[in-house]
């Protein structure tokens, strides 16, 4: 039994729509020998496709509900421990997404020599939010301790703060060009109603998370 699944290089290449040197999906390069059919074995396609919604699944539930919400917790809670709790709460998260990353690595070294998915948006920031991500729980740790020493926000401390308020939001953008992906490529496609649904819970968490984030200041 063979899958077929055809895959959109002139939207998500390098010169697509979707590809880092993109400029329009309506331009004569993106229909002249654009789509390229690459043939799967039936085993091999389910293996991708299940790999692709576990890796979305994984990934939106770090961005989308975890990462926001221990740094929801940090901002409006106020117990002993609580810088702790969110520093376990955000190193869970990271984890959740380091499982995502590594489906996501495994799925990108599966696809056809055809296809260069590397030179896509969604893994390329993946790639780049799994590196930057390293250093978070160095620069939160280090904020602690500054911030008990000297009573007040240092260089460490800003830099934890502001690398935490990029990520979150460009962690959720990055699972909406997933998505997009997912869709042109096939393989776990998601459905009008799972794209909504995403759309939404991501949008309600950034405005509590965003919400937090101001009250937390105002706090201060």
């Amino acid at each position: 039994l063979t899958t077929t699944a055809s895959l959109a290089l002139g939207q998500y290449g390098p010169n697509g729509q979707y590809g880092p040197d993109g400029s329009n999906g309506d331009d004569s390069s993106a229909f002249n020998g654009a789509i390229s059919t690459i043939q799967f074995c039936g085993d091999d396609a389910n293996w991708t496709s299940m790999s692709s919604i576990a890796h979305g699944v994984l990934a939106s539930l770090a961005f989308v509900i975890f990462f926001p919400m221990g740094s929801i917790l940090v901002r409006m809670a106020s117990f002993s421990g609580l810088w702790l709790v969110h520093g376990l709460f955000q190193i869970f998260a990271f984890v959740v997404y380091i499982a995502a990353f590594a489906l996501g690595v495994w799925m990108t070294q599966q696809a056809p020599s055809q296809v260069n998915l590397i030179g896509r948006y969604h893994p390329i920031i993946g790639i780049v939010l799994f590196v930057v991500l390293f250093f978070q729980p160095v620069l939160g740790l280090i904020h602690h301790f500054q911030f008990k020493k000297y009573g007040r926000r240092t260089f460490w401390s800003y830099g934890h703060l502001w690398l935490g308020r990029l990520v979150i939001p460009l962690g959720m953008i990055n699972g909406g060009l997933g998505l997009l992906l997912a869709t042109e490529t096939g393989y776990g496609r998601p459905t009008t109603g799972q794209i909504a649904a995403y759309g939404v819970v991501a949008g309600i968490m950034s405005l509590l998370w965003l919400a937090a984030t101001i009250i937390g200041e105002r706090r201060r």
